[in-house]
Formats: C-alpha cells, structure tokens, sequence
C-alpha cells in the first residue's frame, strides 16, 4: 500500500486528507493518506524515518521552512521559493526529497477565465508560501503585483495600516493568501475598506471552509465579483498526484 499524506500546523481540518482519501476509494487505488501535524519544521526529517512514505503535501506555515530540507527543486518552486509538494525519489543509488509547487498549477486553473483587460494591478495580502504562487501566476499576466502584510519592508509591500481607498481603487484584483476567516475562526473579519470595492474587481480568497468568508461576502455586498480557494485546492491536489504518479514509474 503506497502512503502519501500532509504536513502542516495546525491540521484541524484537512482538505486534502478527504480530498485522497475518497479519491483512493472511489478509483480502487491501493493508497492511504495521513495528516502528519508537526509543531516544527526539524520534525520533518524523522518522518521518513519513522514511516515509508511516497509523497508529501506541504501547508501553512512549512511551504518555505520545508525547502533547506529537500535535496532539489523544479523550475516552478524554485522560482517562486515555496513548495507544497515533497517526492522522494531515488537518483543515482541515492535517495532525495525532491520539492514541486502545484499551487501555482492550481492558482492558474481557478483564475484564468476570470481575468479581464481591466485587471492590471493586483493586491495580494499576506506574504507567505502561497503569496509566493499568486504573484508568480498573475505576474506571468503582465500583472503588477503589490502586497500587505504586518510590516512595510518593500516598495511593493504596504503595511496594514497603510490600506486606503486609494489602493483599493487602484487594484483591480484582491487577493487574501492569509488565514483570516478560516475555519474555525470564520467570524474574524480582514480589517479592509470594502466600501471602495466596484463590480470591476475581482476578489479571491484562498480560504475553502467557509465557501463564503466574511472577506467574500462583505465585498459581494458591494459588487465585486468573488471566488474562493476550492477549485485552486482540486487542481492543486490532482497536480499532486499527477506529480507522484509519475515519479513511481
């Protein structure tokens, strides 16, 4: 039986262990999937030493922790400088942890009959591992990417404090990459001037439970088209496996 599984803290609810586990079940696939919380990164390592395992996803908050770790990357997660994908391979009588990033794979999939000759600038909050993959895909776009997070530390990184009605005019595309509103914390609302917000926005939320955050409902209220992680999640977890599958043969 091949076992695959994911990594993170906390893993209170999995997409993606529901996501295998019916997958495996309904295509007779001999596989299981297990979620490995651990609380740091230095756990990682014992994994493969403890359990025989053939492939890995990656979560908040390992997506760029995980990297100094692996032992190569491909094209698109070294780019980005995040992974959410680990396969362990064995290269020249030597075993390696390869890391892939199929975030962007999935970003790509959710977004790309969305975008308009409008959307020129982008507003990314958050500047974790899964920020890495939106700036990555929408500036593949001819997109300006900009980003607000707890600090200033760019020029094209704003503090939150520093979020106006201007940025938001300016922004034709927003995009949330932070736990905000996530289960079980859906009531918590992202501090942001949704009344600048117009039916020429876009606005997504990576965050798949709730399907409708309070960030996508308070900006729906205003007019703005809206789109949540789901479908980012599928088309990342089928490129997951597409990825392990070809790598066992």
């Amino acid at each position: 039986m091949k076992n695959f599984g994911l990594i993170g803290y906390p893993l209170t609810h999995s997409f993606s262990k529901k996501f295998f586990s019916e997958k495996f079940n309904s295509e007779g696939v001999d596989a299981k999937y297990t979620n490995y919380e651990i609380s740091s990164i230095d756990e990682f390592p014992q994994l493969f030493k403890k359990h025989s395992i053939d492939g890995l996803n990656v979560t908040i908050p390992y997506k760029e922790a995980v990297i100094p770790f692996l032992d190569d990357l491909d094209d698109v997660s070294s780019s980005v400088g995040a992974v959410n994908t680990v396969v362990p391979l064995f290269k020249e009588g030597f075993h390696i942890l390869k890391g892939f990033n199929t975030d962007v794979y999935g970003f790509h999939q959710s977004i790309r009959t969305l975008l308009k000759s409008h959307h020129q600038k982008a507003l990314v909050l958050g500047t974790g591992g899964a920020s890495k993959a939106i700036e990555y895909v929408l500036k593949k776009y001819g997109i300006t990417v900009n980003f607000v997070s707890r600090t200033k530390n760019s020029a094209t990184n704003f503090s939150w404090d520093e979020l106006n009605n201007n940025m938001v005019k300016h922004h034709g595309i927003i995009v949330n990459t932070t736990p905000l509103g996530m289960f079980p914390y859906e009531n918590v609302a992202i501090p942001f001037p949704y009344d600048y917000l117009t039916s020429n926005h876009l606005v997504v939320d990576l965050i798949y439970n709730p399907k409708e955050t309070l960030f996508l409902k308070r900006s729906k209220l205003n007019g703005a088209q809206i789109l949540n992680g789901e479908k980012m999640l599928i088309n990342q977890a089928l490129k997951s496996w597409e990825i392990w599958s070809l790598n066992d043969k």
